[in-house]
């Protein structure tokens, strides 16, 4: 896919999916009756709009390496900007919000013009060989020990707003590997015919796990989106889902070895170029918000 046409489709979904998001946020402040989301009608109209845009995304995962769908993720932010004073009148957008969303883009598109420009064809061999890597395998044990030790500390301290972005995106970066995976097979055996592949347990089990990862990851975030703001949410989480998406990424498909070292280099420029705009973000909502909304 060329890099235009990749951040066309990027841009079309990530609005479908602020907009999911921000519908839901919007019924769980409205909710006077106590009810569970899932017994809201305005939440699961955003969870409809959620699950299309997901459909979009499995097959889209497949036509670009992780590596730069990662980074493409950050491009959210730019329509929350635009959507969450829309859907929340007490969120309001600053001359600060916008010149930090405008540095987010920038790095963004620094970001997708030196990644990795083309994904090879994974079959199911090429999937196993890749998930028994012991760089991986260390990878993973390290995800879900933080996620663990996440989960732990604050059952016993009480969540706050950095549980549940931390939370969400590690579990938005493994939610990316399983559904890329995924659809890597599906596109494989529609391909080249080797349909016999996705009868065996690895493709099955991998959707199922994309199915299960992101539907947690979207329970954590709803649960943060309750009790803080959008504008501050937002671009925590996709900081922490950028880090592990991209790490993940680069580990699980090993997608380091066709960048050369001018491509790495400025990669990392642009990723830091983005983590300044999302700090920008960050430390220009906590001057509008309870020292408790940050901690």
């Amino acid at each position: 896919m060329t890099v235009a046409l990749v951040i066309v489709c990027s841009l079309t979904l990530s609005l479908g999916a602020a907009v999911g998001v921000n519908v839901q946020k919007l019924s769980m402040n409205r909710e006077e009756n106590g009810r569970k989301p899932f017994m809201q009608p305005l939440w699961l109209m955003g969870m409809a709009v959620i699950v299309v845009d997901a459909i979009g995304d499995f097959v889209f995962i497949g036509l670009a390496p992780q590596s730069m769908l990662a980074p493409l993720g950050s491009l959210s932010l730019g329509w929350n900007v635009i959507l969450a004073p829309i859907f929340h009148r007490d969120e309001k957008v600053t001359k600060t919000t916008v010149i930090a969303t405008a540095v987010i883009y920038v790095g963004t598109i620094i970001s997708i013009l030196y990644a990795a420009t083309s994904t090879p064809s994974y079959n199911l061999e090429r999937i196993k060989e890749l998930a028994g890597n012991p760089y991986f395998i260390n990878y993973l044990m390290f995800t879900l020990a933080a996620q663990g030790t996440l989960i732990l500390h604050g059952n016993r301290k009480g969540y706050s707003m950095l549980h549940y972005t931390a939370l969400a995106g590690s579990l938005g970066g493994e939610t990316l590997i399983f559904a890329k995976s995924s659809s890597e097979l599906v596109k494989n055996a529609i391909m080249k015919g080797e349909f016999d592949e996705l009868r065996n347990i690895i493709p099955i089990m991998a959707i199922i796990m994309t199915i299960v990862t992101a539907l947690t990851q979207l329970h954590v975030l709803n649960t943060g989106l309750a009790k803080f703001e959008a504008l501050v949410v937002v671009p925590v989480y996709q900081t922490f889902y950028n880090a592990f998406a991209i790490t993940g990424g680069l580990i699980f498909f090993q997608e380091y070895r066709v960048m050369s070292k001018k491509d790495t280099t400025m990669y990392s420029i642009g990723l830091m170029i983005t983590l300044v705009g999302v700090n920008m973000l960050v430390q220009q909502r906590r001057k509008s918000v309870l020292p408790s909304h940050v901690e």
